[in-house]
């Protein structure tokens, strides 16, 4: 469309009216990715307890809510709980089989992303330099000087998005050794294709990075995790498994009330601002929820740095993913947070399916 040179002020205010429109309804957004994703300016933070409201305050279709509730409790007997944070209050809470809000779950592989953020926290402490430095550098009674070049080549970032070459089955049983060295035995897998060249889903790999993050620090992961995360969200000291030398399982075994697990969200919802303190670097929230190689197994999406990147819908989201079903996603665009505790008996990547079929939805109504 050509205007009239006299006629400039009206291409501006079609410009000021399309912006204005891409910032209030859902779905639309400018060219610019990261326009999207600024939170809104929050009037209050849940370290203390979450705020609630009914679902039809935060713009949230009850009916919708309602019907993904009558879902679970006829089809999905596996769930524990479904949580649904909207505009930051808490307006859908739903436990099931006994359960409730005071009961920890273990969260397994959702571990992986609380690891991810402490890797951030790092960075900007400078304990680690850089994503770049490589394995052998934190782990040298390892490895020895004739050792294969492609180990040597193995970086964070490779451990980050799960591409360090090493071979595992995750879909196959299989145990730690019940005694020695777990950071040890990580190290001695079998390298089967160039690092970076191709994603596995490797947990062995991943609890590598509580070793590094240990040396670097020189404290416990689970220690540096509550000093630097939980006690400035307000979650207490909770379970987290130990390998036997002491090391805190970096790829599992951490214990989360749901509430606890929606603070998480909460976080990276807010690029890792919490109450006026940047608690992870915002740039490494970004970075971290994008996609960086074309996952698979076991959640068939997308993967960051230990998250999941995937869309529904139109709308582009991340998530943290756990055995059993255990979830944590977080929807930028439309200001939501939801979580899913499951029973660890099976995958059930099905729990993932509410989100596309329920909630945003009922958000977007």
């Amino acid at each position: 469309m050509n205007f009239p040179p006299h006629r400039w002020w009206l291409a501006a205010l079609l410009v000021v009216i399309v912006l204005a429109l891409a910032a209030v309804l859902p779905g639309v957004s400018t060219e610019s990715p990261q326009l999207a994703n600024v939170p809104p300016v929050r009037d209050y933070w849940p370290t203390d307890g979450w705020r609630e409201h009914l679902p039809e305050a935060v713009g949230l279709d009850a009916a919708r809510l309602d019907a993904m509730n009558r879902h679970i409790q006829e089809r999905l007997p596996h769930i524990y709980s479904v949580l649904v944070v909207r505009h930051g209050s808490l307006a859908f809470e739903q436990y099931y089989q006994g359960f409730h809000a005071d009961i920890p779950f273990e969260v397994a592989s959702v571990t992986k992303s609380v690891t991810s953020a402490l890797v951030g926290i790092a960075l900007e402490q400078r304990y680690l330099r850089s994503i770049q430095q490589r394995l052998v550098e934190f782990f040298p009674e390892f490895y020895s000087d004739s050792l294969d070049s492609q180990v040597k080549d193995i970086t964070i970032e490779h451990l980050l998005t799960m591409s360090s070459g090493f071979h595992w089955s995750e879909d196959a049983p299989w145990f730690w050794p019940r005694s020695g060295s777990w950071m040890r035995f990580a190290a001695g897998m079998t390298i089967i294709y160039p690092p970076g060249e191709q994603f596995a889903y490797n947990t062995p790999a991943t609890h590598l990075l509580s070793g590094i993050l240990t040396r670097a620090t020189g404290t416990p992961l689970a220690e540096y995790t509550q000093r630097n995360l939980f006690d400035p969200l307000g979650i207490a000291p909770p379970e987290w498994m130990t390998d036997p030398e002491g090391y805190t399982t970096g790829a599992h075994g951490l214990r989360l009330r749901a509430r606890d697990m929606a603070k998480l969200g909460y976080l990276y919802l807010n690029r890792g601002e919490w109450d006026g303190q940047q608690l992870v670097p915002a740039d490494w929230v970004d970075i971290s929820t994008r996609r960086h190689i074309t996952g698979g197994f076991p959640q068939q999406a997308d993967y960051g740095y230990l998250w999941w990147v995937t869309a529904e819908r139109g709308y582009s989201y991340y998530f943290a993913a756990g055995y059993g079903g255990q979830y944590i996603a977080v929807i930028p665009n439309l200001d939501v947070v939801v979580v899913i505790t499951s029973q660890t008996d099976a995958l059930h990547t099905e729990n993932r399916a509410l989100i596309g079929q329920f909630v945003i939805p009922a958000a977007r109504s």
